[in-house]
């Protein structure tokens, strides 16, 4: 997974310097708003420790160029309970799930390429504040710890244009999260690993400002 990265950037790359042509038909001076729903996959340590998630994303794109601009996406990446019971009672002091959930700000770099028809292929790559936020469970009461953890990502997507400003949308991303060692960060606590890497999938809606 730790090569995925630098393929979405060459790729992004590849779509900016490939888009020329089709300036005439670009996001220049338009806004774009879109929300995506879906799942989230993480790395094996994450995926064994929590198990797969649900994925929601709010994102806003400003067109700069023809084909290129600048985005920003708030997500909430839900991740399951933790599945180890003596980790549980180690975090916790006695046997209650542990709930993960990591809930994102990022900014990007985005462009677009048109290859026919309705779809236009889009790329996109940046950086991001993620909080990993442990819940437990406690009666009608839920106590949580939270960390803030700095990550980049790069990702890619397909869009399916409708009318002139509704496209429906296929969006896949690769997220890696400085961690860190604390003893108590929940991902470094129930994995023993010093960073998180996760994949989201979403399908959704993007409005274009006419």
């Amino acid at each position: 997974m730790r090569k995925t990265l630098p393929a979405l950037v060459f790729a992004l790359c590849f779509l900016c310097a490939s888009a020329a042509p089709l300036a005439a038909q670009g996001i220049r001076g338009r806004e774009l708003l879109g929300v995506r729903v879906g799942g989230v996959v993480g790395s094996p340590p994450l995926r064994d420790a929590f198990g797969a998630g649900s994925e929601l994303e709010l994102h806003f794109i400003e067109g700069l160029g023809a084909w290129w601009g600048i985005g920003l996406a708030l997500s909430s990446h839900n991740f399951g309970a933790s599945k180890d019971t003596l980790a549980n009672i180690a975090y916790t002091g006695m046997n209650r799930d542990v709930e993960l959930s990591i809930f994102s700000m990022t900014g990007s770099f985005f462009a677009l390429k048109r290859i026919g028809g309705r779809f236009t292929a889009t790329g996109e790559t940046g950086l991001g504040l993620y909080s990993l936020t442990a819940s437990i469970p406690a009666g009608f009461y839920q106590g949580t710890r939270t960390e803030n953890r700095f990550g980049v990502y790069g990702g890619a997507g397909m869009l399916m244009r409708i009318s002139r400003g509704v496209s429906l949308n296929l969006n896949v991303k690769y997220h890696y999260v400085f961690v860190g060692d604390d003893e108590f960060e929940p991902v470094h606590f129930f994995t023993g690993e010093t960073s998180a890497h996760f994949v989201q999938i979403a399908f959704g809606v993007l409005l274009f400002s006419v």
